[in-house]
């Protein structure tokens, strides 16, 4: 699957420290392989965006199945509440 980011995920990720960072970074080469990996679900009325919790960071991201692409659509920080 063709995998990108938006400036303003890259924009945030670049506010992530050193170790969570790592972390936000390999799920998000996961995404992928794996889109729908064990943990992420989708963000109540958000027109089908959806999220993986990794550590207190939050990826919210959207799949378009008929190009094959996912696109990362921002890191947040934050509790899950803050998504619904």
């Amino acid at each position: 699957m063709k995998l990108s980011l938006t400036y303003s995920a890259y924009r945030e990720m670049e506010q992530i420290p050193g170790l969570p960072l790592q972390e936000v970074g390999e799920a998000i080469l996961s995404l992928a392989e794996d889109p729908l990996p064990a943990g992420s679900a989708v963000l109540e009325g958000q027109g089908g965006c959806l999220y993986l919790p990794i550590a207190e960071y939050y990826i919210l991201y959207h799949i378009d199945e008929s190009d094959s692409a996912l696109t990362v659509l921002g890191v947040v920080e934050g509790p899950v509440q803050m998504l619904h």
